[in-house]
C-alpha cells in the first residue's frame, strides 16, 4: 500500500498535518488560522496561561472527531467543508473536566463551540445543534418529543453514559449532546460562563454546583425540564449533520 504524503501548515502555538492529495494548501493555511485563533479565546475565556501547544491531524481515514492529549484528529472533509468539531476538541483539551460527569462535558465542550463562534471568532460544527447557544432549548424541545431523546435523558444531568454513544451517532450521541449542550446553556444562564468554567476546574462537582448556584444538581436539572417544557421546538427536520 502507498503511504500517503503529509504536509505541515504552522501558526503559532498550532500545527496541522494533513494529507496532501485529500486536502488543498489554502484548505490547510486557513484552518491553522482559525485553529490558533480558537485556542487563543477558549484560553482567554478559561483563563488559562497554560500556553499550550496543540497538534491537528487531518486524515481522509478518520470519520469520528477525537482529542488526545495535546493531539486532535479530524476528518477531512470537515476541515474541507468548515464543519469540524475544532472548537469543540480544543475545548475538551483545555477543560477536561475529570471530576464532572459526561453530560457536563461534553456539554461545555458543545458551548463554547457555539459561544465563540457566535462572537465570530470561529466557526460552529453543528454536528448535532442547529442554532448554536440561541437554539438549542428548542432542538433539545425535539428531542425530548422524540422516543431516542427521553432514552437518553437518564444521563444528562445525573451520571454515567448511555450505550453505543461512540457507534450510533444518529440515535445515540446526537440527542445526548444536544440535551447535554442545553443544559449547560441553563446553567451558565444562572451562574455566568464563570461560573461553569469553575465546574469544569471542581474536584467536588456535586458541591460546588450548590455552592455556585444555591440549589442540588437534582433541582437544577428539574428546573431545566420545566423550561424545556414551555420551549416550543422547531419545525424543521432533526438538527442533525453526521
Amino acid at each position: 500500500m502507498r503511504a500517503v504524503p503529509f504536509a505541515e501548515i504552522r501558526r503559532g502555538r498550532v500545527t496541522v498535518s494533513y494529507e496532501r492529495e485529500t486536502l488543498r494548501r489554502e484548505d490547510a493555511v486557513e484552518f491553522a488560522a482559525l485553529a490558533a485563533r480558537g485556542l487563543r479565546e477558549i484560553e482567554r475565556i478559561t483563563g488559562s496561561n497554560s500556553r499550550h501547544r496543540l497538534r491537528f491531524e487531518v486524515r481522509g481515514s478518520t470519520r469520528i472527531s477525537t482529542a488526545r492529549g495535546r493531539t486532535i484528529e479530524l476528518p477531512t472533509f470537515r476541515v474541507a467543508a468548515r464543519s469540524a468539531p475544532y472548537l469543540h476538541e480544543i475545548a475538551h483539551t483545555l477543560l477536561p473536566c475529570r471530576n464532572a460527569p459526561a453530560w457536563f462535558s461534553e456539554g461545555l465542550a458543545s458551548f463554547l463551540e457555539a459561544h465563540i463562534s457566535e462572537s465570530g471568532a470561529g466557526y460552529d460544527s453543528h454536528l448535532f445543534t442547529a442554532g448554536g447557544n440561541r437554539g438549542v432549548h428548542a432542538d433539545a424541545a425535539r428531542w425530548l418529543s422524540d422516543l431516542r431523546g427521553r432514552r437518553v435523558l437518564p444521563f444528562v444531568g445525573t451520571r454515567g453514559m448511555p450505550r453505543d454513544l461512540v457507534t450510533d451517532r444518529h440515535n445515540v450521541a446526537a440527542p445526548f449532546y444536544v440535551l447535554s449542550h442545553s443544559l449547560v446553556k441553563f446553567l451558565a444562564d444562572r451562574t455566568g460562563v464563570p461560573g461553569i468554567i469553575r465546574l469544569a476546574r471542581a474536584r467536588t462537582y456535586a458541591h460546588t454546583v450548590r455552592r455556585i448556584s444555591g440549589k442540588s444538581s437534582a433541582a437544577l436539572r428539574s428546573e431545566w425540564l420545566e423550561l424545556l417544557a414551555q420551549v416550543a421546538p422547531p419545525a424543521s427536520s432533526e438538527p442533525i449533520s453526521l
